[in-house]
Formats: C-alpha cells, sequence, structure tokens
C-alpha cells in the first residue's frame, strides 16, 4: 500500500509495527515457520517460537500466517506427542507448553487442532511429577554465558496451556495437574528472586499472573522497579549494565497487565530504541552483552509485538471515565448507522470498537428486535454495556465471530487506533454477510492536526479507504462533511464510508 511507506521510517509506532511485521515475514519460511535469528540458515528453524508467535500474529490481524504455523507445527510434532529443539533432537516441557499455546489460539475456528493439542497435554502431564515438579528430558543446554542458569522454574509458563485445553475439553486431570505444580513452585523461597537473565525470570512473573497469583508477581515486579533507570531500562542481570532487549519488552507487557502503566511505559519506550533498521532486535545491547549480542533473535520481535498489544488495551482500560455513554439522537453519525438500519430492515447488527455502547444502545432502543453485539479491546469498556447487548472482548484485528455472521457491521472512531490498517479492514469485511454491509466513520487525514492523537494514531484520506475496501470486494459510497457534536461538519474533520458487499 503507498499510503504506509511513509511509515517504515520506524519514527512512529505504527512504522515500527510494520518494520517488525516485514521483518517477521523476511524471516519466517513459506509453509513451516521462523528462523531463530535473521542470521540463522532457512534450515534453522524455531518451534517454539513459531508456536507462541501465533497468539501474536493473530492479535495484530495476520491469521494466514498464524495458520501456516499452526500447520507446519502439527507436521513435527513427536509421535508421543511432544515437540522438539530446533535440532529435532531432543524433546521439551517448555517448548511444548509455547507451542501448545499458539496451536489453542486456532483450536476454535480450525477443529484439526484439538487432537495433537490433546495429544501434547497428556506428554506434559506425563512430565510433572506426583510431587508437583516439572521435568524435561534434557535441561543439559540450559546454561548461560559466565556459568549462570535457566532457572527451573520457567517451566510454569508451560501451565497455562494445559489448564486452558483442561477447561475448554473438560479434563480435570489438566486443571489438577496445574495446581500441583504451581503448589510446587510457589514453595520455592527463591522462585522470584531477580538472579538469572531478566528474559527467563520475566516468563515466571507473566507466568504467575496469568495462573492466578497477581500479588506475588506485584510484589516481585516492586522489586524490578527499583532496577529500573529514568530512561526506563532495566538490567539484564542485577549486577551488569547493559539490556536484554526481550527482557525489557517482557517486563512492559508485566507492568501493563498489572496496572503500572508509568513504568511499563517507560521500559516499552526504551526498548523500542534499540530497534535496528531491519526491524528486527539483537537479543542485548550495552558494553559487555553476551545474549545473542550480534543476532536478531525472533523472540525479541513476538514481545515487542505483544507488549505494544497490552500497552493500546491498557490505554482504553485506563481511559474508560473520559468516553461517553450516551450520542445525541441528531448526531450525524448516529443518523447516517441508523437511516441504513431502518431502510434496510437488518437483524444481526455489530459495533466494532464499541467503547461503552452509546452507539448500539441507542440503535437497540430504536430497533429492539435486532440482534445487537459489541465489540472492544478493553473489558472495562464492555461492562458498562447493557445486557440486552452481547459485549465480547476482540481487537478490530482478531474478533472472534465466524465468517460472514452479521448482516452490519460500522467502526465510528475505532479504525484509528488499529494500528495495522489493512489488517483491520480485512477482518471486518470477514465478518460481513453477503450483501450486508459495513460502515466506517473516522477522521479526515486533510485535518491532521486539528487534534492531539496518541502515540499509535492514525488518520486516513478517502482514497486510501476506498481502496482497501474495493481491494475486499465491496462497493463503497463516501460521505464528507459527516456532522457531529452539534457541529454540522462543514470543517470536513469526519468522513464515513458505506461499503456494500456482494451478494450471492
Amino acid at each position: 500500500m503507498k499510503f504506509y511507506l511513509d511509515l517504515f521510517s520506524g519514527e512512529t509506532l505504527p512504522g515500527k509495527f510494520n518494520l517488525a511485521i516485514n521483518w517477521i515475514k523476511a524471516n519466517t519460511v513459506k509453509g513451516k515457520g521462523i528462523k531463530i535469528t535473521s542470521q540463522r540458515p532457512n534450515n534453522e528453524l524455531y518451534p517454539e517460537v513459531t508456536g507462541y508467535f501465533i497468539p501474536s500474529l493473530l492479535n495484530w490481524g495476520e491469521r494466514d500466517l498464524a495458520l501456516q504455523n499452526g500447520r507446519w507445527l502439527l507436521s513435527i510434532q513427536n509421535p508421543d506427542g511432544s515437540w522438539s529443539d530446533p535440532t529435532g533432537e531432543t524433546s521439551y516441557t517448555f517448548d511444548t507448553g509455547q507451542i501448545l499455546k499458539g496451536l489453542l489460539a486456532l483450536a476454535e475456528d480450525h477443529p484439526e487442532f484439538q487432537e495433537p493439542i490433546i495429544h501434547g497435554c497428556d506428554w506434559i502431564l506425563a512430565q510433572i511429577e506426583e510431587n508437583g515438579r516439572v521435568t524435561t528430558p534434557d535441561a543439559s543446554s540450559w546454561v548461560l554465558p559466565n556459568n549462570r542458569v535457566v532457572p527451573e522454574a520457567i517451566h510454569l509458563y508451560s501451565l497455562q496451556p494445559l489448564k486452558e485445553a483442561g477447561v475448554r475439553w473438560g479434563n480435570n486431570k489438566y486443571c489438577e495437574a496445574v495446581e500441583k505444580a504451581l503448589a510446587y513452585y510457589l514453595k520455592m523461597e527463591e522462585l522470584t528472586e531477580f538472579n538469572t537473565l531478566s528474559h527467563f525470570h520475566a516468563y515466571i512473573i507473566e507466568a504467575l499472573i496469568d495462573l492466578g497469583c497477581t500479588e506475588l508477581a506485584e510484589a516481585s515486579m516492586e522489586i524490578i522497579a527499583k532496577y529500573q533507570n529514568k530512561r526506563g531500562a532495566v538490567p539484564a542481570y542485577p549486577d551488569v549494565k547493559w539490556v536484554c532487549s526481550t527482557g525489557l519488552f517482557q517486563y512492559a507487557l508485566i507492568w501493563y497487565k498489572l496496572g503500572n502503566t508509568d513504568r511499563a511505559d517507560r521500559a516499552f519506550k526504551y526498548a523500542c530504541r534499540l530497534q535496528n533498521k531491519t526491524g528486527g532486535f539483537y537479543g542485548s545491547y550495552g558494553f559487555g552483552a553476551n545474549y545473542f549480542p550480534k543476532e536478531e533473535i525472533s523472540w525479541a520481535v513476538k514481545y515487542f509485538l505483544d507488549s505494544f498489544f497490552w500497552k493500546v488495551k491498557s490505554s482504553f482500560n485506563n481511559e474508560v471515565a473520559s468516553f461517553s455513554e450516551s450520542i445525541d439522537e441528531t448526531d450525524g453519525r448516529y443518523q447516517l448507522i441508523a437511516k441504513i438500519v431502518d431502510r434496510e430492515g437488518l437483524k444481526k447488527i455489530l459495533d466494532i470498537g464499541c467503547g461503552k455502547g452509546r452507539y448500539i444502545t441507542k440503535l437497540k432502543s430504536r430497533k429492539p428486535q435486532i440482534e445487537a453485539y459489541g465489540v472492544d479491546i478493553s473489558e472495562q469498556m464492555l461492562k458498562n454495556l447493557p445486557e440486552d447487548i452481547m459485549g465480547i472482548q476482540g481487537s478490530l484485528l482478531n474478533m472472534p465471530f465466524k465468517d460472514k455472521s452479521f448482516d452490519l457491521g460500522y467502526c465510528v472512531e475505532a479504525l484509528e487506533h488499529a494500528v495495522n490498517v489493512p489488517g483491520a479492514i480485512r477482518e471486518m469485511c470477514r465478518l460481513i454477510k453477503d450483501a450486508g454491509t459495513l460502515i466506517i466513520i473516522d477522521k479526515n487525514k486533510e485535518k491532521h492536526g486539528k487534534l492531539k492523537l496518541s502515540d499509535w494514531e492514525q488518520w486516513y484520506s478517502e482514497g486510501q479507504i476506498l481502496e482497501l475496501l474495493r481491494n475486499e470486494g465491496f462497493k463503497v459510497e463516501v460521505y464528507r462533511n459527516v456532522p457531529y457534536d452539534n457541529k454540522d461538519g462543514t470543517d470536513g474533520l469526519f468522513l464515513a464510508w458505506v461499503a456494500k458487499k456482494a451478494g450471492l
């Protein structure tokens, strides 16, 4: 897309995102998975990273690549249900757990993954001893430079998929094993001590959050906060001055999950500065750095994407109070949507990026017979929806609905936050039934500078969105000068694209 070229400089967050996505695609072997590093040959692929990349790719609208990764992983699963390291010689519990995370993210829409997931879970179950300790067939490679080691407790990061599979398919043995293993590691006095590489330490802390031990995670991050400098950096180890890129993004992610936005933003901003012109990240930076200091590692890009996703999500969770719960019936944006609902007699409607539901609530009141849904990235926003509207958590890039689910979808002042705009357009169009309608109402790029923007927000011209919608096979009508907030719209701030999908 021509209009994306100005974002590839890496000077903006959308630019950094696009560089990162391009790095992933350049370092993923067609029909297979992702390389260990950009400097390695194409036959040195990393199953573990390929697996836990899948939820990240889905969150950012890369469905096809996520599915490719998942199907390749099925093709290399060992007969006993495990997955091996990049050499293909040794099965690892940790690696198998990360792959299961990815396959579980695909299983809802692709039943082919269920049986391999269960096979993998059964294998992990067999690695958990009676006392709860999680073992692995071989840990001889878990050695870091200067005689430092990878802590066994990172196996906590492999338990969440076992628990999820147990809940989803009613296997109590999985859930009981997770509780037993968690209890075993919680007895360790040094469980959360910062005595290993930040990357591995962060695995343990994030696992505690995912497994419900939030208070312990918070206490652990209070210690990490003491190491964070004014610029946002946290050292790779307590006794060094260099940083681990992945560890920084992981700490940012954890702080976002815990609601400590200030520290998260500082860590994220510092780590983003490390991005190379290629879009990748070396494993470590600074004098004395010894964790892949000259290789761009694939997992650093994964945690850039994850922490960026949570940065956006946290922003909306934190700003719920500033969002309006109502819209005036005379507002031009509402009127445009309401007229289409009235004219076409639509039955099933989705408000995409619904916030507190001010549009869908009024439409439901106007047309009680419609089946009304709202989707938003913020679970805090969704709490404001009335009971007769089905609220679903999801982003513009990853909505948990089947193809062709809705007669009408509309997106008002949300596309500007999507970052991956072509991906968001694809995802919205996917949900519209044949002969259905998609409405996008957003700000005009020509008026950029009129309002203060978040650091990932983007506005678009009439032609940019028009091109994307037409590429998806929609016929589009554009409305200019849409009235809003008691203004007549002649300032040209808002544009509306009404896109009709071809019928059968």
